[in-house]
Parts: C-alpha cells; structure tokens; sequence
C-alpha cells in the first residue's frame, strides 16, 4: 500500500496533457456516443444516403486549457435532429442527388420512366416545393445519442484512471 507521501509525490509528477491514456479514454468514449448516433439515425430511419451516417468522425484534441473532442458530420445533421421548418428553402441539387442515391425509389418510380433523368429533376423539384411548404418532422439521435452514452460514464472513467495512475495499480 503506498503512503500519502508516496502518493503526494505521484501526484506532483502526474501531467494528464503527457500521458495519452485520458486521450485514449476520450477517443473510446467519442467512438462509443457516434456509434449510437449511427445507431440512432438507422432506427429513426434518417439515413436515407448514408452519407450523415458515414462523414461522423471524433476528434480528440489537447489545447492549453484540457481535452476537446469534435464530433464533425455532414451540416445538414441540424436538419434531420431539428426538422426543418415550414419556409426553408433546400437544394433542389441536394434532393436529385438523394433520389440517386435511394435505390428504392430508382426501382419502384425512376426505372419505369422512359426518361429517368427527367423523372428524377422532377420528383426532385416535388420534394423540394413540400419541403418548403410542410418542413420537416425532427428525428432526433444527437440529444438521444447524449442520454444513452453520458458524461458522467466520460468522468467516472477519467477518474478511475487517474487513481490507479496515482495509486500504481
């Protein structure tokens, strides 16, 4: 068992910024909260392209006043955990290129026009103009995402890191 003078000079030699293992925890605590992000998108059935899905990345930085973790994604995520409101305007270009990427909608309404990029341009225009006349419904992952994987699981484990670096074990 180590004496307090042991542990008072563990630490004074102990500097969380030199030692990665609380990035690590960080990163693995990251990794975990966009893993049930995904997992929400997919059950709110707002995944239609997976491109959201995909562009979810943590980043774990270390400035002068402690940790940051940055969770960057596609900007259009406001969109989907907000809704959009009655009025907003969206890129018909936006909408073309998610009818693309939907196979369902190329197999059951895009195949049979004998003019498929026509078709597309205007199934496009129609979503966009309800869209902007109805908005959209929020499903919501982000703030869920939160409740599920906590900042007090985040702390808990800091600090049990930082006792058993200090405590040796």
């Amino acid at each position: 068992m180590a004496s307090l003078e042991d542990l008072g000079k563990n630490f004074k030699d102990f500097t969380p910024s030199d030692n990665d293992g609380v990035t690590r925890i960080i990163q693995n605590w990251g990794n975990e909260l966009i893993a049930q992000m995904r997992n929400n998108l997919t059950q709110n059935k707002s995944n239609a392209s997976s491109q959201l899905l995909q562009s979810m990345i943590g980043k774990v930085t270390t400035p002068l006043t402690g940790y940051d973790l940055t969770v960057s994604m596609e900007d259009y995520y406001v969109n989907v955990e907000d809704g959009q409101k009655p009025g907003t305007k969206v890129a018909q270009k936006n909408i073309y290129e998610w009818i693309q990427n939907k196979a369902d909608i190329q197999s059951k309404i895009i195949s049979k026009s004998p003019d498929r990029i026509a078709a597309t341009r205007s199934l496009a225009y129609v979503i966009t103009r309800k869209i902007y006349r109805e908005g959209t419904q929020a499903k919501p992952f982000i703030r869920p995402a939160l409740n599920q994987v906590t900042t007090d699981v985040l702390s808990k484990r800091i600090s049990k890191y930082i006792v058993d670096s200090l405590t040796g074990e």
